[in-house]
């Protein structure tokens, strides 16, 4: 646990050093205020506390959604690098030191510990996670505000400090004032694992391969996938939203939702859902999800929805399906030669629409390669968490069903509701 100065203290070491941290002025050792001491602090262990995968995320460059090339941990652990010796100042060489960067840290852990307060029961490791963003400046800061926000705890109180950092600390600042950016000391050491970057950017006598700056320094596309769910009139409420629930809390997808015309589309259950994008104006899917429905049989005629399903399928890197929206993958012919299975109240209508189809009777879900298909309704959680473990691991999507208390039916193949045969294609 990190020690938090008491009040009056952090009151008294963020007052002596203010004006240098905000004005980039000079500190003389006889000026360090005390209590300059190291501070530990795990920022892989916080992440991994909010079921961030510390080894992967690259999601902070700002609220766009937008990565910048560099794992979000190893960023951090330039921070933590920085907090744990005391004796580490670059102020010579134009760069960063100690005593700042550890003030600006316990502004921003006490802000944050204020502002995410309503979610610390769940998430007791947040206030570390919003300091650290926070740090890397004002696009990160901006990042990581608008998705705590959405949980109802916008960031609100004082993080002058840290932001302050950020001509240091961000993915094109200059950590050690040696004129070459911090994404590309990483893009150049790298390889050689985090200890190499560490040395490289807290080094300015470590000189690498590469002149970009801060000023010249470009950030590569966001690493996120980005799935998309398609939405019609009469599509089932649960198919949609159980496999949101999970999805929406991994870092590594970027949830949308699509419709035909984009707005409002109500559900089989009377409820309005808006989709942000229409077939026109959606992004390319990594990842495409299609729910099942009453609204299925109408879907089934509908060319303008199958069309898009097997546009966005040629981009895709998996596409899925809950309940009868099996059957309109097998419409649009995207299923010829593959296992899949559907509603087993419904499965004949999954059966009609193509028979080739290795229709499995006995499955939670059927993972074939790029397509992975559903039983009925609440089969779509156990299958949204099948995909975190087919794309992140088993002890990830285990951890993020711990985390929502949900009990995972882990092995697909047992199922409760399965059918003794393949029902005979039109009922025959």
């Amino acid at each position: 646990m990190t020690r938090i100065l008491a009040p009056r203290t952090l009151v008294a070491v963020l007052t002596v050093i203010v004006s240098t941290a905000l004005g980039g002025g000079s500190l003389q050792a006889q000026d360090r205020p005390a209590g300059s001491a190291p501070v530990a602090v795990d920022f892989d262990a916080a992440m991994r506390g909010l079921g961030f995968n510390p080894a992967a995320l690259d999601s902070n460059l700002d609220a766009t959604d937008q990565g910048n090339g560099l794992v979000d941990a190893d960023e951090m652990a330039v921070v933590s690098q920085i907090l744990k010796d005391p004796g580490l100042d670059l102020r010579a060489s134009g760069g960063i030191d100690h005593a700042r960067v550890r003030a600006a840290f316990l502004q921003a852990r006490t802000s944050a510990a204020t502002d995410v307060s309503a979610l610390a029961s769940r998430w007791p490791t947040a206030p570390d996670v919003v300091a650290g963003y926070t740090l890397l400046g004002k696009a990160s800061f901006d990042s990581y505000d608008a998705m705590s926000a959405t949980f109802g705890a916008p960031l609100k109180s004082d993080y002058s400090l840290a932001l302050a950092l950020g001509r240091f600390l961000a993915w094109d600042g200059d950590a050690d004032g040696d004129g070459v950016s911090n994404w590309a000391e990483y893009r150049a050491t790298i390889a050689g694992g985090r200890a190499a970057y560490l040395k490289a950017v807290l080094d300015p006598k470590v000189r690498v391969a590469g002149t970009a700056t801060a000023a010249t320094a470009a950030a590569p596309a966001s690493t996120r996938k980005t799935l998309g769910i398609v939405l019609y009139p009469g599509f089932e409420v649960l198919d949609v939203f159980g496999p949101v629930e999970m999805w929406s809390y991994v870092p590594d997808f970027k949830v949308v939702m699509i419709s035909e015309k984009g707005g409002a589309v109500r559900s089989a259950q009377g409820v309005d859902v808006i989709a942000q994008f229409s077939f026109t104006t959606a992004p390319p899917l990594d990842i495409l999800m299609v729910p099942g429905g009453i609204g299925t049989r109408t879907e089934l005629l509908n060319p303008v929805l199958l069309d898009y399903l097997k546009l966005q399928d040629r981009r895709t890197e998996v596409t899925t399906s809950v309940c009868t929206g099996s059957a309109l993958l097998a419409k649009a012919g995207l299923l010829k030669g593959r296992k899949a299975t559907s509603n087993k109240n419904a499965f004949s209508l999954a059966v009609d629409q193509d028979p080739s189809v290795d229709w499995i009777v006995k499955a939670r879900w059927v993972d074939d390669g790029k397509y992975v298909t559903s039983s009925g309704v609440s089969a779509g959680t156990d299958m949204a968490l099948g995909l975190v473990q087919k794309l992140f691991g088993k002890e990830r999507a285990q951890r993020l069903a711990r985390s929502l208390e949900y009990e995972w039916h882990q092995d697909p193949t047992v199922d409760p509701f399965a059918l003794k045969e393949v029902p005979k294609p039109n009922g025959r």
